[in-house]
């Protein structure tokens, strides 16, 4: 099996609120924080209330009856997990990087669309990421993500080779 710098891990779930629940219980020794957002007046608030973001998070589902005529099915909510295997500590201007590569390759966030799906990129470990998302875009449509978990992983093995990160043993 073939070792990997950076351990990425995609899947989805029913409960944005939920989700963030348990990605908010940290490591010993480092406090969870929220790193980025779609939102950057989320990013400059001192602290986030978890239901409040969770709220903010889900918004578009809320709204896509009213604009579609539609219910949106379960499993709305997105999550890649994306571990440093490496011992090589990245600082939050990498993490940001990676953040901004995998929500691009994987649809969640391409280049320049403002009607994109809302997410977050939280930290809760020394060596670690959650990003977070609802696959339902602000515009009411259905998020593009045919292949997203193969697109993620290839953005992480793209940010190793880029920045020099061996995998371990």
């Amino acid at each position: 099996m073939p070792k990997y710098p950076l351990r990425c891990d995609v899947r989805r779930t029913e409960s944005t609120t939920d989700l963030l629940g348990h990605l908010h219980r940290s490591e010993p020794g480092f406090d969870p924080y929220l790193l980025t957002a779609w939102s950057p007046e989320l990013t400059a608030q001192e602290s986030v209330v978890l239901p409040h973001l969770a709220l903010l998070l889900d918004e578009p589902i809320a709204l896509r009856k009213p604009r579609t005529g539609h219910t949106a099915s379960r499993r709305l909510t997105w999550h890649c997990a994306i571990r440093n295997t490496t011992g090589v500590e990245l600082g939050d201007d990498d993490w940001f990087e990676l953040t901004r590569e995998v929500l691009d390759a994987t649809g969640i966030e391409p280049d320049a669309d403002p009607a994109a799906c809302r997410w977050v990129a939280l930290r809760n470990q020394a060596s670690g990421l959650d990003i977070v998302a609802t696959v339902i875009r602000q515009d009411g449509r259905w998020a593009r993500l045919h292949n997203d978990a193969y697109f993620a992983r290839a953005a992480c093995a793209n940010f190793a080779y880029d920045h020099g990160l061996d995998a371990p043993g």
